[in-house]
C-alpha cells in the first residue's frame, strides 16, 4: 500500500524553526504509526531559513494551523503540496549537518564517510525521535556533559525523556563504567534509541550491573525501574519547561544528595521558573544548590548540585 507524503514549506527565522520543532515534537502528529519529519536549513543571502514538515497521509490542515500558532508562524505563509513518490524522509536528512558540541560529534549515516579523529563520534538520524543534536537544547545538553567530564565520576545516570538516546549514549562515552537508565514516556522513542545504542556499537543493558544502556518505557517517576537503578549520582532531563517544574519534587527525590542535574527543553525566558522549581527541594529545604547555565539562542540548558545533606 503507498501512503501519500506531503510537504509544509515556509521561510522564517532560525528562532522561528526551531519553536517550531517542539511544537511538533509534542503534537498528536507524533503518535500516527509514521510521524512527521522536520527539516530547516540556512538560505544564502537571507535571514530566514527554509522550513519543510513532511507528513504521511491526507494532512489535517486545521492541526497543521494550530502547530504553526502554537510557534507565533500563523502570519506566514506557507504552502502545502503531495510530493512524487520518494523516500523524502531520507532527502530531507541529507541536509543536516553534523553537529559539534565540546569533544561530540553528532553526524547523520550521510556523513559517515567524513568523521574527525579528536572527537566523540556518535551516529544520529533524525526520524521518528526528537534529539538529533540539531535543536539548541541537545546542543546545551551535551555541552554541559563535557564540562562534567573530570568533575564528576558518576556512578549511576539517568537521562529521563531520553527521545533518540544521544544523551545517554554521550554519558556512557564519557563514563563508560556507569549504570545508565534511558526512558521515556514514548515506546517509540525507547525502540529508537535502542537502534541507536546498537548502531553506535554500544551495549544495550538488560540489567543493573551489566554495563550497558538500559531502555525503558515509564510515564511517572514510581515506576520501579528508578528504584532499581537509582538512586542517580546524574540525571538529564530535556524535556519541557513544564514537565520539569511538575516534577522537581521526584527528580530530586531520586537524585542522590551532592548529585547533578542537567535540565534543559526550558526558554531563557523560563529559567526562574524553573529554578524556583528546584532550589525548594532537598535537604532541609535548602537554597544551597550550586547553579551552572549554558546558553544557546532563545535555549538554555541549567546545571544543577544537589545539596549534602
Amino acid at each position: 500500500m503507498t501512503i501519500d507524503t506531503w510537504c509544509l514549506t515556509l521561510e522564517a527565522p532560525l528562532e522561528s524553526a526551531q519553536r517550531l520543532e517542539i511544537q511538533v515534537e509534542s503534537s498528536p502528529l507524533m503518535e500516527e504509526d509514521f510521524p512527521p519529519t522536520l527539516s530547516y536549513f540556512e538560505q544564502p543571502g537571507s535571514d530566514d531559513w527554509k522550513i519543510e514538515l513532511f507528513v504521511t497521509g491526507t494532512p489535517d490542515e486545521v492541526m497543521l494551523k494550530s502547530i504553526l500558532a502554537g510557534a507565533d508562524l500563523s502570519h506566514i505563509s506557507y504552502t502545502l503540496e503531495k510530493l512524487e513518490d520518494r523516500d523524502w524522509v531520507s532527502e530531507s536528512q541529507k541536509l543536516l549537518k553534523p553537529v559539534e558540541a565540546g569533544r561530540f560529534f553528532i553526524y547523520g549515516s550521510h556523513d559517515a564517510d567524513n568523521l574527525p579523529n579528536d572527537t566523540i563520534n556518535l551516529q544520529i538520524d533524525a526520524g521518528q525521535a526528537f534529539g538529533t543534536g540539531q535543536h539548541e537544547t541537545t546542543w546545551a545538553c551535551l555541552h554541559t556533559l563535557d564540562t562534567l567530564k573530570g568533575q564528576i565520576e558518576p556512578k549511576a545516570v539517568l537521562d529521563l525523556g531520553t527521545g533518540s538516546g544521544v544523551l545517554a549514549l554521550a554519558a556512557k562515552r564519557l563514563w563508560s563504567d556507569a549504570e545508565i537508565l534511558a526512558t521515556d514516556i514514548d515506546p517509540i522513542a525507547v525502540d529508537v534509541t535502542i537502534e541507536n545504542i546498537a548502531i553506535n556499537k554500544t551495549k544495550v543493558g538488560k540489567k543493573l550491573g551489566d554495563n550497558g544502556i538500559r531502555c525503558e518505557t515509564a510515564e511517572g517517576l514510581d515506576h520501579l525501574i528508578f528504584q532499581e537503578y537509582g538512586p542517580f549520582d546524574l540525571i538529564t532531563a530535556n524535556i519541557l519547561a513544564g514537565p520539569l517544574i511538575n516534577l522537581a519534587p521526584a527528580i530530586t527525590d531520586i537524585l542522590r544528595p551532592g548529585g547533578t542535574l542537567v535540565l534543559s527543553g526550558l526558554l531563557v525566558t523560563q529559567e526562574k521558573e524553573v529554578l524556583d522549581a528546584y532550589v525548594h527541594q532537598g535537604p532541609k529545604n535548602t537554597l544551597n544548590w550550586e547553579v551552572g547555565r549554558v546558553e544557546k539562542g532563545e535555549w538554555l540548558a541549567l546545571k544543577l548540585k544537589k545539596p549534602l545533606e
